[in-house]
């Protein structure tokens, strides 16, 4: 059943700016972007916004993305990591399904913030559990790392997501196992905004699903790695569950990252 189709090894295009926003100790993610900047990043740490509509591989900090593949399904094609949604002023990095997504931040400061938009595209089975039948829960995570390709040493979020009506998910709560978990799409900032509930690349089941869903995250903390370290934020699919690119995908779009001394 669980059928992967290939996708692409790549690095993301980004453009950076500035927008200065004061880091918090709380790890407790937030479901809206900050928009009352109270202090301002200096010097050489990090304060850069990614947007994924225009060239370039860096930011200004000598942050970067890499995507590697988790189950084996990228295989020979050209690298192919610019999706769009609405028109092609629109871009983020996708479609992902069972890949690991790392921004390396050379400058990681002693406390940091992170803001980004998570796009859940297609049949997505949150807890997995839909009038009495099972199946299997698709987990999304983010966490911290001090290495390239290392485990996460600070957990952000592992949780579930469902694009279907009647199948619960575990967001805003952590996953946990099944246990617990609310109505699809509870914290979501917008509902079939993207332009995928039409779209033929993606699964959209006919009966009460959407065909995307869009989460606006916000985290910070202390950097786990040490004061002054570099840090590598990660998204990935921690169970190499989804089914397919098709079937079940995901993206990231307008990373913030902001660390301060």
């Amino acid at each position: 059943m669980k059928t992967l189709y290939p996708l692409s090894l790549a690095a993301i295009a980004v453009v950076a700016c500035s927008d200065g926003t004061s880091p918090t100790s709380s790890l407790e993610p937030s479901y809206a972007k900050p928009s009352d900047p109270v202090i301002s990043v200096s010097g050489t740490l990090t304060n850069d916004f990614f947007t994924f509509n225009s060239g370039g591989f860096t930011g200004a900090s000598g942050t970067e993305f890499s995507v590697t593949d988790l189950d084996g399904g990228f295989g020979a094609a050209a690298p192919s990591f610019a999706a769009v949604y609405n028109d092609n002023s629109n871009m983020f990095i996708g479609r992902l399904d069972n890949h690991r997504v790392a921004l390396q931040v050379l400058n990681g400061g002693s406390e940091y913030l992170i803001n980004f938009d998570l796009y859940i595209i297609g049949s997505w089975d949150g807890d997995g559990k839909q009038s009495g039948k099972q199946y299997g829960a698709d987990i999304w995570s983010a966490g911290i790392a001090c290495t390239p390709g290392g485990l996460a040493v600070a957990n952000l979020l592992t949780t579930t997501f469902s694009n279907q009506k009647t199948v619960q998910q575990s967001f805003p709560d952590a996953w946990n196992n099944g246990r617990g978990g609310g109505p699809a799409f509870t914290g979501a900032f917008a509902v079939d905004a993207l332009g995928f509930i039409n779209d033929p690349t993606s699964h959209t089941p006919q009966d009460m699903s959407a065909g995307d869903s869009w989460y606006k995250l916000s985290f910070a903390g202390t950097n786990p790695c040490g004061s002054g370290s570099p840090l590598y934020l990660v998204f990935s699919v921690p169970n190499a569950g989804l089914q397919s690119n098709y079937d079940e995908s995901w993206g990231v779009d307008n990373v913030q990252i902001l660390t301060d001394p």
